[in-house]
């Protein structure tokens, strides 16, 4: 018995740049302007994308998140996001004021997490440009980077950590302030 060889195709590695330029093309479809859109990542750091096609966007209080990561340290705050919601996108603003978790286009009609906003269709959203992954205190970047296109944080998650967060807080301060 003769064995012959069948051809396979040939296993191809993506690479991280690959993996950050489908990302980006696929973020850039949210713009009203792409290549105005591509401009601001490459000179401001953040480009303006529409919420509710795509994706939609739940802005957390940045005392919500840190207080469900049970720390402040920006570092521990990242990897918590990023195990919390199984690797789904978040990024946050200068200052770690507000964290944004991207989720599946059309939920802002169902949310229902207190101190948490989904934001709704058509709202303009300050992106960070892909590759700011790392923090430094004067910019947005990316707390959990979107690892493929179309990859989003389940919005069931979100809410237990928006829950998580917000109980905590509330345990830590029954006056009720703080939470915002």
């Amino acid at each position: 018995m003769k064995c012959t060889q069948t051809s396979q195709p040939e296993a191809r590695v993506i690479t991280g740049a690959e993996r950050a330029r489908a990302v980006e093309a696929w973020l850039l479809l949210a713009a009203a302007d792409a290549a105005k859109a591509r401009r601001e990542w490459e000179t401001q750091g953040a480009a303006v994308l529409r919420c509710g096609q795509l994706f939609d966007a739940v802005r957390l209080p940045g005392a919500i998140v840190r207080s469900a990561a049970e720390t402040d340290d920006p570092a521990d705050v990242d990897r918590f996001l990023a195990q919390a919601l199984g690797g789904g996108p978040v990024f946050t603003t200068a200052g770690l004021e507000r964290y944004y978790a991207l989720v599946e286009g059309g939920v802002a009609y169902d949310w229902r997490a207190p101190a948490a906003e989904c934001l709704p269709r058509g709202i303009g959203l300050g992106v960070p440009a892909v590759g700011l992954t790392e923090y430094q205190p004067s910019l947005s970047y990316w707390a959990s980077p979107m690892d493929a296109p179309g990859q989003l944080c389940d919005e069931n998650k979100v809410a237990e950590l928006v829950m998580s967060g917000w109980r905590r807080l509330a345990e830590a301060n029954p006056s009720g302030r703080g939470a915002k």
